[in-house]
């Protein structure tokens, strides 16, 4: 491995709480101790670590996993200069403190799609396997906005050599659509799942009348081979919120659920949930009128007995914030009471990322706090659903946007990274959490 030097310069404690572009780090130094609740509990820490480093000025939009077999943590994001942008990786072996040396995984010349809300998504299965998925973008002559393909790209080594890439969506011979803001999940016996927002030609998710205004539609494709080949796509949803990322998850029995922002009549933009070939459900009545679309869809995670866990951001004036639920997938229409995860009228659109941490409960990242600025709040939500038993803000988090996380099979140990803007250019940063319970 091609080690970069290690930077530890933050480190935050909490106790139990109530109800694009690389650049070096300092090492100033910050400890905060939060006392919201009084807990036998042991506390959370909170250390940022390093991130790779390559000779590219713009670098940003990460995805995060952990390795089953290896227990590394992978790490993919997007950087480019003059020539344009790919799609990089490299893993760690040592919690984030150094670095394989980076590679390029996606073409040279091949024209990405640079949305933060539809950013890449990094898989990785025991044996080697790693892939990603992304979205392309081509400009058509006439159009305001570009043609776009959603693409996958795979490596059966453990990401040292890749495969040249596949597309996802099966329209490629019926002239330019879009194809973009996806999810995708590991099935049973090392299935791939995606989703995506769809307006291809001759679809129904271009142009809605009753959802006034340029909508998408939901499609879905498997792969049974790690992305060699996918299957031929499956229409669900329309009139679904154009520039918000879906979110998808699979139980044991291979029953494939979908979480969104569907777009109501009256400008309406609240989050849902639907298993295929059902209509969807909202994770909350929220009535938010948004007259364009907010660039924040709702994660979604399901667990090995069943469980749904779901968040969203709402702008609905009166609750204005993020919020979390958990149901039985078997009970979807049956949704409890929201548990507020943050929540303040200061807040503008908050992005937010799920992770599931076993018995310690289910993990929340977002990019605001309380005072609306953009800094990375963690959360972790007890394992019953009900109530957040911790909460910290990453103090030197300003100016962050999109955090992603992934944990380690034993659960105690999380990642999030995020970009953070400063100074007029995008920094990729890098945490580590020991998670307490």
């Amino acid at each position: 491995m091609n080690a970069i030097t290690s930077h530890r310069d933050a480190v935050v404690t909490t106790g139990l709480a109530q109800p694009r572009r690389v650049t070096a780090l300092t090492g100033l130094l910050f400890t905060l101790s939060l006392s919201l609740g009084g807990c036998d509990s042991k506390p959370s820490t909170v250390a940022l670590a390093h991130t790779p480093t390559i000779t590219m000025p713009e670098a940003g939009d990460p995805s995060l996993t952990v390795d089953p077999a290896t227990k590394d943590v992978l790490m993919s994001w997007v950087a480019g200069d003059s020539t344009g942008y790919r799609i990089w990786f490299a893993r760690s072996s040592d919690r984030g403190d150094t670095w394989s040396t980076p590679i390029a995984v996606t073409p040279a010349g091949e024209h990405l799609r640079i949305h933060p809300e539809s950013s890449p998504t990094l898989v990785c299965e025991a044996g080697g396997k790693v892939g990603v998925a992304y979205s392309t973008s081509v400009e058509i002559e006439g159009r305001k906005w570009p043609a776009s393909d959603l693409r996958f790209v795979r490596s059966l080594d453990g990401g040292r050599t890749w495969a040249a890439p596949t597309t996802v969506n099966d329209d490629t011979a019926k002239g330019p659509g879009n194809h973009s803001f996806h999810g995708l999940t590991q099935g049973p016996k090392g299935r791939l799942v995606a989703s995506w927002l769809d307006s291809r030609p001759g679809g129904d998710g271009i142009v809605s009348d009753e959802a006034e205004g340029h909508d998408a539609s939901i499609h879905i494709a498997r792969s049974d081979d790690f992305g060699a080949k996918w299957s031929e796509n499956l229409a669900q949803w329309s009139r679904v919120c154009p520039c918000c990322r879906t979110s998808i998850a699979v139980d044991l029995n291979g029953g494939t659920y979908v979480a969104f922002r569907k777009h109501f009549p009256g400008q309406v933009r609240d989050a849902v949930v639907a298993r295929t070939d059902t209509p969807p459900v909202r994770m909350h009545a929220d009535d938010w009128v948004q007259g364009g679309c907010p660039h924040s869809g709702p994660p979604l995670l399901m667990s090995l007995d069943g469980t749904l866990r779901m968040a969203w951001f709402t702008g609905a004036e009166g609750h204005v914030g993020v919020y979390f639920r958990e149901v039985l997938a078997e009970h979807l229409d049956s949704l409890g009471t929201p548990v507020p995860v943050l929540v303040s009228e200061k807040l503008s659109t908050v992005h937010v990322s799920l992770a599931e941490a076993g018995m310690s409960g289910t993990l929340v990242a977002c990019d605001a706090d309380t005072t609306g600025a953009h800094r990375v709040t963690l959360a972790r939500v007890e394992a019953s659903g009900r109530r957040v038993v911790e909460s910290l803000v990453v103090p030197y988090s300003s100016g962050a946007s999109h955090p992603r996380l992934a944990v380690t099979p034993d659960s105690r140990l999380a990642y999030v990274a995020w970009t953070t803007h400063e100074h007029d250019h995008e920094v990729l940063r890098l945490a580590r959490w020991q998670v307490g319970r």
